[in-house]
């Protein structure tokens, strides 16, 4: 008899049929715009991306995604955003007041994901947000989301007439964990809100929010111009739990072994001066946060400032003017552009760069793959 059903539970385990066995988890594939839009019918599967993608002259609308995202070391390229996606997440500031915001970027939000191998190449997010809004090249919103070696080059541009907004190389706002991660962002801040203060966050990693950031290389230009409390940062914009329960015995709180180059250039307009701005996290809670921030080279990164004389700034505020300079990447009225094509090589991306025949800035679009 005991050789009997041992030969049965062989049997069983052989056909997949023995008690707590499960079948191997389906893998959805990508290899076209329509499939990688098709995530959000399968919230929580395991995704592949099995080639590269290019969304050339694609109108993309960021989509909500869940689950896990494997990009198989391919790329997502010339992704173009214009519009916020549909998803509508609370927000919460320093203060614990809370906002309703919405979000931008290649995923709107992205929460309970795994999102690994994978790079998003040649990416252009511009969003003019008359609500509470965060902007980011991957995911505007992230709730417990692991980045994993995920390799981001773009541009990404805010233009908010709200009070809780910011701008993320990788993510906006939320609760992340990023390892090995390479990202090269330009990115832009214009505050359009003259009638209060705006909570404004800029991370070359992370606007807002709490996170653990291991060996990431973080390449940033950042450009800020504010009318209310700045907090700018190479990595993260302000390092804060945002309301997040239990977030003391959550093991995502250091950030080591990062390196950060490039500048953030900015300004704050405003009487109550807080300026916030550094090379790895613009403003640590660290006494509140039990942060474990070291070992992070910074040297490369320049933190630079546009201030007005005090007395110069209490008479304009007094008279009503407004301060509205606007800090751009382009140092000319008026740029002039030259365009040189970079073909495609074995391991390389081709391009084309803009270059300015008058202040020598230049950006990239028409990613091809290598």
């Amino acid at each position: 008899m005991r050789r009997l059903t041992a030969l049965l539970l062989i049997l069983m385990l052989v056909m997949g049929l023995a008690p707590g066995m499960a079948e191997d988890e389906t893998i959805i594939e990508i290899r076209d715009i329509a499939e990688l839009k098709d995530v959000v019918n399968h919230p929580g599967a395991h995704f592949r991306l099995m080639n590269d993608l290019d969304l050339q002259d694609e109108d993309w609308t960021p989509i909500p995604f869940s689950g896990e995202l494997d990009g198989g070391g391919y790329g997502i390229y010339n992704l173009e955003v214009t519009r916020v996606g549909g998803d509508v997440r609370t927000t919460i500031d320093g203060n614990m007041k809370k906002y309703d915001s919405v979000f931008a970027g290649l995923f709107s939000v992205a929460e309970n994901a795994n999102i690994h191998d994978l790079k998003v190449i040649g990416a252009h997010v511009e969003i003019d947000a008359e609500t509470h809004c965060f902007a980011a090249i991957v995911a505007g919103y992230a709730d417990n989301v692991d980045f994993t070696n995920v390799t981001v080059d773009g541009r990404a541009r805010l233009n908010n007439y709200a009070v809780m907004t910011g701008v993320g190389g990788l993510a906006g706002f939320g609760w992340t964990a990023v390892n090995e991660c390479q990202v090269r962002a330009e990115l832009i801040f214009e505050d359009r809100n003259f009638d209060s203060r705006c909570e404004q966050f800029l991370g070359g990693i992370l606007a807002c929010g709490f996170c653990r950031i291991l060996d990431c290389t973080v390449e940033i230009d950042g450009y800020d111009s504010c009318h209310g409390y700045v907090h700018n940062g190479g990595l993260v914009g302000m390092y804060w739990h945002c309301g997040k329960k239990n977030f003391l015995r959550d093991a995502k709180r250091t950030v080591t072994r990062n390196t950060v180059t490039g500048r953030i250039y900015f300004f704050e307009d405003n009487p109550d001066r807080r300026a916030y701005c550094s090379g790895d996290i613009g403003e640590p809670f660290k006494k509140k946060m039990k942060l474990n921030l070291f070992k992070n080279d910074t040297k490369g990164f320049e933190r630079k400032e546009l201030k007005e004389n005090k007395e110069e700034a209490k008479k304009r505020r007094k008279a009503g003017i407004r301060y509205e300079v606007v800090l751009l990447p382009e140092t000319c009225d008026n740029p002039e552009y030259e365009l040189l094509v970079n073909l495609p090589s074995e391991g390389e991306w081709g391009y084309t760069e803009h270059v300015c025949t008058k202040c020598g800035y230049s950006w990239r679009d028409h990613y091809t793959a290598p």
